[in-house]
């Protein structure tokens, strides 16, 4: 009973996440402040021992530091970050998934504001539509 026990946490199928590296001065594909990229890798694997034997479905993704969007990078683009490697990431190499829409990005402080607003309340300057 009890070696019965011990098989089934040798291993097992788990899922990663991972910050592979960082994009600075980039164009928001959501909002279009300038902002910084941080570039994750998600994949599935099998593990034995805690030890990642193989992986599948691996995934590259982009999460800009100004709003709240999610999108998916291409993986050519990814690999390279991987490597250490710093390439341009495009409008091209970038699907959006997760998009909130309408959240505004004061020119003048930079503030993240909610839709509905024509000032910014930190700052007072008027908000561009």
């Amino acid at each position: 009973m009890y070696a019965a026990v011990f098989f089934i946490g040798v291993f097992g199928i788990d899922r990663a996440r991972k910050q592979i590296g960082t994009h600075n001065n980039a164009i928001c594909p959501t909002c279009g402040a300038m902002t910084r990229f941080d570039i994750l890798k998600t994949c599935s694997y099998f593990h034995v021992f805690f030890i990642p034997v193989f992986r599948w479905d691996v995934k590259y993704y982009v999460k800009p530091a100004c709003c709240e969007s999610l999108c998916e990078l291409d993986p050519d683009i990814g690999r390279e970050y991987e490597k250490g490697r710093n390439p341009e990431i495009r409008d091209e190499h970038l699907q959006p998934i997760n998009v909130r829409p309408g959240l505004k990005i004061c020119s003048n402080c930079k503030a993240r504001l909610e839709p509905g607003f024509s000032y910014c309340p930190c700052c007072g300057s008027r908000l561009n539509d």
